[in-house]
């Protein structure tokens, strides 16, 4: 079974009972829910840092969601094409535990960066 973008997101812990339904496009323009962010960054481990760099996202921005339920659009769309390339990971390497690995791994074609 491929594992779909919805369901890196967090599937129906974040998107509830419509989870087989949703319009992805339509989500991102109003905004993901804050959980799925913090499904992808549990998910990948993300340091504070790494979060900051890969979505641009501050420490500052992070504690205003607190306050909020939804992501605003550029951060919904990053998280979206990290979600992307999560689960095109987990088809190709069959675990979550090797996919993350993988995408940690410093890859010399990006410069030794992951």
């Amino acid at each position: 079974m491929t594992p779909n973008v919805i369901s890196v997101l967090g599937g129906p812990r974040v998107f509830g009972s419509r989870a087989a339904r949703v319009d992805l496009l339509a989500e991102v323009e109003r905004g993901l829910p804050v959980l799925a962010y913090e499904t992808i960054a549990e998910a990948l481990e993300l340091t504070p840092a790494e979060e900051d760099r890969l979505l641009h996202v501050s420490l500052r921005m992070r504690a205003r969601w607190k306050k909020r339920t939804r992501l605003d659009v550029a951060t919904s769309d990053r998280l979206v094409r990290l979600a992307r390339i999560l689960a095109l990971a987990l088809s190709v390497l069959d675990s979550r535990a090797n996919a993350v690995a993988w995408l940690r791994e410093p890859s010399p074609a990006l410069g030794s960066r992951s």
